[in-house]
């Protein structure tokens, strides 16, 4: 091989030595830019549980059950899933998620908030599934759906199916939708809503008159 060719070949050789030793020291994109809150929520049923708890009068409340179910990302910090579920009528009535907590602020701004007019309990992750699960089939007899952010704080939670439903949980009142109104829902709508698919006197409300 002549000399100038040997020179060039070693140069050649030198020169992809310095871009693997580059390449190898190379962090990865997930470390040089953080991840959106978006993402890590849409991959958190691979992250540990850190917690469930749930409304401690959750069998013989007022019919609305408060369950927070908490997981904690590679980085150490906390996302979550906060689920208000209406057993007499709405099912998933209220949902959102979040990420990137630690946990003191989780603690300070969710737990505490969430659970400040009824104690919390620790939740078995079956039951904390199957009521979320199954008021999501209770009302949808009647035409509810869950509330729209239910498409994001859905990545809490195991997928329908993966875990057991071994609990006896009823919905409803003596048998039929008993609806309640909050403050913040449209009433009307709701009654008719329930005429048209439970057809009159096969349901039950108590709402402000203001409402009609």
């Amino acid at each position: 091989m002549p000399r100038d060719e040997r020179k060039h070949q070693k140069a050649l050789m030198k020169k992809r030595s310095k871009q693997k030793a580059a390449s190898s020291h190379r962090l990865p994109q997930e470390t040089i830019m953080p991840l959106s809150k978006q993402t890590i929520i849409s991959r958190a049923r691979s992250y540990p549980i850190e917690e469930c708890l749930i409304s401690s009068d959750w069998e013989r409340g007022s019919g609305l059950v408060q369950i927070v179910l908490a997981r904690k990302q590679p980085d150490g910090a906390i996302c979550y899933g906060v689920y208000l579920v209406d057993k007499y009528c709405l099912g998933l009535k209220n949902t959102f998620a979040n990420a990137g907590f630690s946990r003191t602020r989780y603690e300070d701004e969710i737990s505490g908030r969430i659970f400040k007019k009824v104690e919390a309990m620790t939740c078995p992750l079956e039951l904390a599934h199957q009521m979320i699960y199954e008021s999501i089939d209770y009302a949808a007899q009647f035409g509810f759906e869950p509330q729209a952010d239910f498409a994001t704080s859905q990545f809490l939670l195991a997928p329908r199916g993966e875990l057991k439903e071994p609990y006896k949980l009823t919905f409803g009142q003596n048998g039929k939708p008993f609806f309640v109104a909050g403050p913040r829902d449209n009433a009307l709508r709701i009654i008719k809503q329930l005429e048209k698919t439970a057809g009159p006197g096969n349901f039950d409300y108590f709402a402000p008159m203001s409402g009609f």
